[in-house]
């Protein structure tokens, strides 16, 4: 039986920050499946320091940063130990599942940015947080008539949908996350409702000058650099994670003959659009673009980071399978200059400001109203 997915999960993907644009993928609703192209994660142009999310207030009145934690808080906590509700926010609950399931994407997320998280009492209190601060924010818009559209609700799906290929992998991607359309339905309502919401009702006046973009530029100038990136194209063979030796060794000998054909003069972007099985950039050649070191699994990054411009690879392998490289071209990392990093550094202070707005929302939405918390 598919457990159901509260809607509040899919906001729990970044927090507060989701209401600010700074949306990243969460498993919750259904996504298009992942190429074999080997990225693991998207890096800027530009390495310019983040500011770093204000912690949500807890029931004493300090933030989570300053609450103090016992020895008891930072033991692994049993999921039996955790009542069926974990807490009300004005009379509506949050079930022990919701916890569950937020405190997952939370630990998938550090762990992608190796930052494994026990769960222990205080990371689950952190997590119960956002999912407080969140439902405050939902009830909050509901009470001053801020609702998304059924326009607004279709064309989110819409949008879901056109990243399939078709209407059965649409439907079959429901069925594996176990969700009903009906959940991915209000999932889509709630989103809209509460970032129309916090545009509308709490960050719509915020205004960046010109003077604080190159006053926070001038002092982070030594950070603000491009990193190094490579531009390379790939040819891969894929085996699957459950494949026979025997089904491993076929991967493999193709993608010797491969690289042997390009060695002899064979066109290799010809035959990346012949043999590849990385659909994302076997159309265009095998052409991943521009990429970071860092940027792709460690077996592919290392392999990319010793070519010399035009020079392939070996066959390497990877979790994807087998994969034959070539370097294009190298750009080395280099400061960047003002009037590049302006629009960047002026959105990102915006989001800074619409952060602190939003979290002072959700403090004053607490105060006065009733938050039972149960663990």
């Amino acid at each position: 039986m598919p457990k159901r997915i509260s809607p509040r999960l899919t906001l729990l993907c970044l927090g507060l920050s989701l209401f600010l644009s700074l949306a990243a993928g969460c498993k919750n609703t259904p996504e298009p499946k992942q190429t074999a192209a080997p990225t693991r994660s998207k890096t800027a142009a530009t390495s310019a320091p983040v500011p770093a999310a204000a912690p949500v207030s807890t029931d004493t009145g300090q933030t989570a940063a300053q609450a103090p934690i016992s020895l008891t808080d930072k033991v692994p906590v049993s999921v039996n130990d955790l009542p069926e509700v974990v807490a009300k926010v004005n009379g509506q609950p949050i079930r022990k599942r919701e916890l569950l399931q937020g405190a997952q994407v939370v630990q998938m997320r550090l762990a992608q940015v190796g930052r494994p998280m026990a769960p222990s009492a205080a990371f689950y209190r952190q997590v119960l947080n956002e999912l407080i601060a969140i439902t405050l924010l939902q009830q909050d818009a509901r009470s001053q008539g801020v609702v998304a559209s059924d326009q607004e609700v279709q064309s989110q799906i819409d949008a879901r949908k056109g990243a399939f290929a078709n209407e059965d992998a649409y439907h079959k991607a429901l069925k594996e996350s176990g969700v009903t359309e009906e959940i991915l339905r209000q999932q889509a309502r709630d989103q809209i409702s509460v970032s129309k919401y916090v545009n509308n009702k709490l960050v719509h006046g915020i205004n960046v000058t010109d003077q604080a973009t190159r006053e926070f530029y001038d002092k982070n100038k030594e950070k603000i650099r491009t990193p190094e990136r490579l531009h390379v194209r790939h040819i891969l063979i894929g085996v699957a994670a459950n494949a026979t030796p025997a089904d491993k060794q076929k991967a493999r000998a193709k993608a010797d003959d491969l690289l042997k054909q390009i060695q002899n003069g064979a066109d290799f972007a010809k035959l990346a659009q012949e043999s590849s099985d990385d659909t994302g950039s076997k159309v265009h050649g095998g052409d991943l673009g521009w990429i970071v070191p860092g940027q792709t699994v460690p077996a592919f990054d290392k392999a990319a980071i010793a070519l010399k411009p035009n020079q392939v690879s070996p066959v390497v392998e990877s979790p994807f399978g087998f994969h034959i490289i070539q370097l294009l071209e190298r750009q080395p990392a280099g400061a960047v200059p003002y009037e590049q990093a302006k629009e960047r550094i002026a959105r990102m202070l915006k989001e800074q400001q619409a952060q602190q707005q939003v979290e002072a929302r959700v403090r004053e939405l607490r105060a006065k109203g009733k938050v039972e918390v149960y663990i």
